[in-house]
């Protein structure tokens, strides 16, 4: 084998677990560790951030917000709501004032989150799937996003 195509394939080698190394990001839904909810799908979660009342067991769902990530932000109001900003804002304004629905909870400080979502068994949120990974306070119910 000559020099060049010795170093042809180890350039292709390197690449190649580059590549592998790099993970796929995905965003999942997370529910506390002790939560009794196991899946939410599209249009109920949609509903949850949007101001409406979503049910499992009598029990309302509540979503809190996790705005302290502006990727995780864009990929919520893309991939949840399908709003901009502006246009989710405005919804939530509109129902605050029209109806007195209380926004979701924002958390900008992933310790707050985490606190806030264990302390109610039925609120869910959503974070980059190897934080959940790494957090043994949280379950997640389901993939929301994922990179290509």
């Amino acid at each position: 084998m000559s020099t060049a195509r010795a170093l042809l394939i180890c350039c292709l080698g390197c690449i190649l677990c580059a590549q592998a190394a790099v993970a796929k990001r995905q965003v999942v839904l997370v529910a506390s560790a002790t939560s009794p909810l196991h899946d939410l799908d599209s249009l109920e979660l949609r509903k949850i951030y949007l101001g409406f009342t979503v049910k499992r067991d009598g029990k309302t769902v509540k979503g809190l917000r996790n705005t302290g990530d502006k990727d995780l932000n864009r990929i919520f109001l893309q991939a949840v709501v399908a709003m901009s900003e502006k246009s989710y804002s405005r919804r939530l304004l509109s129902l605050t004032l029209r109806q007195g629905i209380p926004r979701p909870s924002e958390y900008n400080n992933a310790g707050q989150l985490l606190e806030a979502l264990s302390s109610d068994p039925y609120s869910v949120t959503y974070m980059w799937k190897d934080a959940a990974d790494r957090s043994a306070d949280v379950k997640a119910l389901r993939v929301l996003w994922q990179q290509d």
